[in-house]
């Protein structure tokens, strides 16, 4: 996997992770909304009994999965934050964790765009290299 496709993951997990919160609320709303109650309305021919016990076995199931994702998060920022060149990880934090623009990026850190990519390009290689380090081998 190459660098670019290593920190473009945050993204993918970001999303993900945005989709389960709201699938969580949902269902929280839905397990609000489910509740005995003594109604004159006659009973449903076919009443789901076991509603409220897959509400919550499916917001468990979000929530471990967003556990999981979580921790790939973690993973990858320890892995860019823990690059020797404390520039190489200022330049990945600010374009794939911040989803800052090139020219934001040049700007705070005081240096022109075309020296900011060829940094860019060494910063990837270096999390390629440390991500193969740590990744086991086969």
């Amino acid at each position: 996997m190459t660098g670019k496709e290593y920190l473009s993951q945050i993204k993918t997990i970001n999303i993900r992770l945005k989709s389960m919160a709201r699938q969580i609320q949902s269902l929280e709303d839905a397990l609000t909304s489910v509740s005995p109650a003594l109604s004159d309305m006659p009973r449903s021919p076919s009443p789901n009994l076991h509603r409220m016990e897959s509400l919550i076995a499916a917001k468990v199931d979000l929530e471990r999965e967003m556990e999981t994702e979580s921790a790939k998060l973690a993973s990858i920022t320890r892995a860019v934050n823990s690059l020797p060149d404390p520039t190489h990880s200022a330049i990945l934090t600010s374009r794939y964790i911040s989803r800052m623009e090139w020219r934001e990026i040049s700007a705070e850190l005081h240096i022109s765009e075309s020296w900011l990519f060829q940094l860019h390009r060494d910063a990837l290689a270096e999390i390629e290299k440390a991500v193969a380090e740590s990744s086991p081998k086969q």
